[in-house]
């Protein structure tokens, strides 16, 4: 068929794209339409951002209770970071305590403040203000309640104590803490 005007030509031709559209919107219309899976990401959770030199507090009534540092951190969809190299430091609001946590890989629950610390090389410390040591494979720390825990084996030592034994919790606020299993305690004077 031979068209004499363009126009009517153009006019023909966009009147036959525009019915075809409305065709294919009815036949769709209220139906789901899932992308083919070769065009979806991964099944799980989605890396969101990378970057050196994380940093990381919460505070309390307009005043910071405690900062986290790391070397790096993989920041994901669900709101957990993974972190090298760890540093943990709390302060405690009465009584002026001082703690600071070490790691070489972690997770963070950015929602939380919850994290874990995991051993490298070296081991997992805690070094507290007034001279304490505390060493293991791993430990948790309960951003909410204050608390530091492991199931571990771990060694404390400090002015007047040496204490080894498995699993241990503390409560960084009152300053005491709870031994599991297999509890050996050198006291020195």
């Amino acid at each position: 068929m031979k068209f004499k005007n363009k126009k009517t030509y153009r006019l023909l031709v966009a009147l036959l794209i525009l019915a075809t559209a409305a065709g294919i919107y009815d036949l769709l219309r209220g139906r789901d339409i899932t992308m083919p899976s070769l065009f979806q990401p991964k099944q799980g959770v989605r890396l969101l951002m990378s970057m050196d030199g994380f940093r990381f507090a919460q505070s309390e009534d307009g005043r910071v209770s405690w900062r986290m540092r790391a070397a790096s951190a993989d920041l994901y969809e669900n709101k957990e970071a993974q972190l090298k190299d760890i540093e943990i430091s709390y302060t405690g609001a009465q009584n002026g305590y001082a703690a600071e946590m070490f790691g070489e890989a972690g997770m963070l629950d950015t929602a939380s403040g919850n994290a874990s610390l995991r051993r490298g090389v070296r081991e997992v410390r805690i070094v507290t203000h007034d001279g304490y040591l505390l060493t293991t494979d791993s430990l948790f720390w309960k951003a909410g309640d204050r608390l530091v825990r492991t199931e571990d084996p771990f060694k404390l030592l400090g002015r007047e104590i040496y204490l080894e034994g498995r699993g241990i919790t503390a409560n960084v606020d009152m300053r005491t803490f709870e031994v599991r299993n297999n509890v050996k305690a050198v006291l020195q004077e």
